[in-house]
C-alpha cells in the first residue's frame, strides 16, 4: 500500500480520536470532511474509516455510521502522535505551582499539592505514592462525572480498585523501570477500562515516588504526558 495511503489512513484516525475525546460520541465523516483539513472526499473518508476499523483500530459501537477509537487505536495515536507530550504545558503548571506556593521542605506535601491542584485544573483524578508504601488519590468525582461511568460495572471494577490502590501503586513503584508510561485499557493494572500515564520520579534527597493521573481511554494524552513530564522535572528538583 502505498506510504501516502498509509500517511492518509493515520490523519483520519488522529481526527477521530481528537473529535472523541472532546465529544464522546461516535464521528462520522461528514464530522471529519467539515472540521479537519483532510483534502479527501467523504467517499475516501469512510473508506479509510472501514479498513482502519477491519485492523481494529476503530469500531462501530451500533448500527450508525458514526467510528469511536478502540484501544489499540489509542496505541496507536500515543505512539504516532504524542510521543515525548510535546504539547506546551508550561501555563497550566505555572498556574498548579503558583496555587502550591514555593516547593515545600517536605517533598510528599508538595507532591500531594501537585495532585490536587492538577485534579482540578485537569478534570481528571490524580495520584501520587511514595516509597514507603502510602499513597494519595484524589479528583475521583471528575471521574464519575465522566460519561464513561454511566456503565455500572465500571464503577464497581473502579471501587473495587480503589480498595487495593495503596498495593497497586506500591508494586508499580517497585517494578516500574521507565520514567513515564502510558497505559491504555486491559494494559493498564488500575483498572482494564481506564487509561493511567505513570511518571517515576527521585528527588534529590533521594525521596521515590509515583505521580500518575488515571482517566477514560477517551482522556487527553498529548496534555497528560506533558504535564507528568514537567510535573516529574519539579518533584525532582
Amino acid at each position: 500500500m502505498p506510504i501516502e495511503t498509509e500517511n492518509r489512513k493515520l490523519r483520519v484516525l488522529e481526527a477521530i480520536v481528537r473529535e472523541y475525546l472532546k465529544s464522546a460520541e461516535p464521528v462520522g465523516s461528514g464530522t471529519l470532511v467539515e472540521k479537519y483539513s483532510l483534502q479527501v472526499s467523504s467517499a475516501t473518508i469512510r473508506n479509510d474509516m472501514a479498513d482502519l476499523t477491519e485492523h481494529g483500530l476503530l469500531e462501530q459501537p451500533h448500527t450508525s455510521a458514526g467510528r469511536r477509537p478502540t484501544e489499540q487505536g489509542y496505541r496507536v495515536f500515543v505512539r504516532e502522535f504524542v510521543g515525548e507530550g510535546e504539547r506546551l504545558v508550561d501555563d497550566l503548571v505555572q498556574q498548579i505551582i503558583a496555587a502550591t506556593g514555593e516547593m515545600a521542605q517536605r517533598r510528599e506535601t508538595a507532591a500531594r499539592d501537585f495532585a490536587r491542584y492538577m485534579a482540578q485544573l485537569t478534570g481528571e483524578t490524580v495520584f501520587v505514592s511514595f516509597g514507603d508504601g502510602s499513597a494519595y488519590l484524589t479528583g475521583m468525582s471528575n471521574l464519575f462525572s465522566k460519561p464513561e461511568f454511566r456503565e455500572p460495572g465500571l464503577v464497581r471494577e473502579f471501587s473495587d480498585m480503589f480498595d487495593r490502590f495503596d498495593e497497586l501503586a506500591a508494586d508499580m513503584l517497585q517494578h516500574m523501570d521507565r520514567e513515564l508510561v502510558v497505559m491504555i485499557g486491559d494494559e493498564n493494572p488500575f483498572c482494564s477500562h481506564l487509561s493511567s500515564v505513570v511518571a517515576k520520579w527521585e528527588s534529590e534527597d533521594a525521596l521515590v515516588g509515583l505521580f500518575g493521573v488515571i482517566g477514560p481511554t477517551r482522556m487527553d494524552y498529548e496534555l497528560n504526558v506533558g504535564l507528568m513530564r514537567t510535573i516529574r522535572e519539579e518533584l525532582e528538583k
